[in-house]
């Protein structure tokens, strides 16, 4: 076996952090329901939504350029100086913040689905607050080629925060403790972060490095936004279409729907920073194309294995008052399914000079789900906000796909991805009845083998040995 060469073990590092970070809330979710009130995890739900929306305006997107100023320096003194000035900025924007914040909870919090009190909300904007100082030295710690010291600093605060979490909710702080284990955890990762940046970097402070960053990252802020509406804005409609509790059940279902994200990483850490050498390399297209349908066939094994596994998860670990969850869980998947499907097939759309075929088809997206929220949510309920993220999922595939084959065409087997997909839909479909424990374990085994040996079948994945397809991406 070849050794990993250091761009490897970096992007392994890198990914892995993100992975561990996002596992570790799934793997503290058992814990969680059991010791919330089905209302009070629910109101988790419209807290983490809110946090997902404050980030993109509070962090002003600096990191992002931090990435753009700074690389585009030429000399090492340069860099240092223009990333002390970017996180100067940052320092800036969370003094203002905070004290507005806390000024102006008592004055939001009626405005804020769910009804959090004052000192919740407080709780929540301090957090968001800090985040420009967290995410603009771990992004010079990604510059610096440090991925070490960014797993530490990424994964030790989830793990702080989940151990701080369960001593809060064993003491009976509820909701409150949660937030408070947040707040906790996040001022010690700032701290951390913020000596060491300013050791490393001092500060300095430039009128025009503050207007050319806040200019750079107004698009990257919209981008955001227009996520938003897809990961994020569903809770806010289900909290004034339904209740707590049952947004509640939606928010566990969607946890298990962020599996197939998870389980997808290890490719996607491989796959996302070779693309383009793969493309432009000898035989770019028909390589490229080739790789991209094995993350399609993974990502389709992936979500029928978590579509079956994720009822009996519910039903083994969660409270019984959960088990409403597991009829959510094809849908979510579904949706996640078109969402990583996008990511594969959109190289197309980044292989040209501009990248405003994606933006487009972001704001598409983004102007879809707004409406099919608010129309399907208030006509059919929980169901409506779940087929209004499948369909928008759905179109933004479809339109990804569409425009990247006209802007850099790559020689798809359209027919076979077509009938593989067809067949992974009907295995979703029937994975969303209500079996017995017995007959989901076989169905759990028979989906996923199906779909693997059909794609060997049809050419999609290689009929030998892992070792071959290992031996194809040396």
């Amino acid at each position: 076996m070849k050794p990993l060469t250091p761009v490897m073990k970096q992007t392994l590092l890198y990914g892995s952090s993100m992975a561990l970070m996002k596992g570790i809330s799934l793997l503290m979710l058992p814990f969680i329901t059991h010791q919330l009130p089905q209302a009070e995890f629910g109101l988790l739900e419209i807290i983490s939504s809110i946090a997902a929306l404050g980030s993109i305006l509070v962090g002003l997107g600096l990191e992002d350029a931090l990435y753009r100023f700074v690389g585009g320096s030429k000399t090492q003194r340069e860099r240092l100086t223009m990333a002390a000035r970017i996180f100067t900025l940052t320092l800036i924007t969370c003094a203002v913040i905070i004290p507005l914040g806390w000024i102006g909870a008592s004055l939001l919090d009626s405005y804020v689905p769910g009804g959090l009190t004052t000192y919740q909300l407080r709780l929540v904007l301090l957090m968001l607050a800090l985040e420009g100082c967290i995410a603009v030295p771990l992004g010079w710690l990604r510059m610096q080629n440090r991925a070490m010291a960014f797993f530490s600093a990424a994964v030790g605060r989830a793990v702080f925060h989940a151990a701080l979490t369960i001593i809060m909710l064993l003491n009976g702080r509820g909701i409150d403790g949660v937030l408070e284990a947040g707040c906790i955890a996040a001022i010690a990762q700032a701290l951390i972060l913020t000596v060491v940046q300013i050791k490393e970097t001092g500060l300095s402070f430039s009128r025009t490095v503050t207007t050319q960053a806040l200019v750079y990252s107004m698009p990257i802020m919209a981008s955001g936004i227009m996520a938003f509406t897809l990961n994020g804005l569903d809770r806010w409609v289900l909290a004034d279409v339904s209740s707590l509790e049952e947004l509640a059940q939606f928010g566990v279902a969607a946890k298990f729907g962020l599996a197939v994200v998870l389980l997808l990483q290890p490719f996607g850490m491989w796959w996302m920073p070779k693309r383009f050498d793969v493309l432009y390399g000898p035989d770019g297209r028909e390589k490229a194309t080739r790789f991209t349908g094995y993350g399609l066939v993974a990502v389709m094994l992936i979500a029928v294995s978590v579509a079956f596994a994720a009822p009996l998860a519910i039903a083994w670990l969660l409270p019984e008052s959960y088990l409403l969850a597991a009829q959510f869980i094809a849908f979510l998947v579904a949706a996640a399914l078109f969402k990583e499907m996008a990511e594969l097939v959109n190289l197309g759309s980044f292989a040209g000079d501009t990248t405003y075929a994606q933006m487009g088809i972001n704001a598409v997206a983004a102007v879809i789900a707004i409406t099919t929220l608010w129309w399907w949510g208030h006509e059919y309920g929980v169901f409506g906000v779940l087929m209004a993220l499948v369909f928008t999922q759905c179109l933004r595939f479809v339109l990804f796909y569409v425009v990247s084959q006209s802007l850099y065409h790559l020689p798809y087997p359209v027919y076979s991805l077509l009938f593989l997909g067809s067949l992974c839909f009907i295995w979703l479909a029937v994975a969303h009845y209500d079996w017995s424990e017995t007959a989901r374990i076989i169905l759990l085994f028979i989906a996923p083998l199906s779909l693997t040996l059909i794609s060997q079948k049809i050419g999609l994945l290689p009929k030998g040995s892992l070792k071959r397809v290992a031996g194809q991406t040396a």
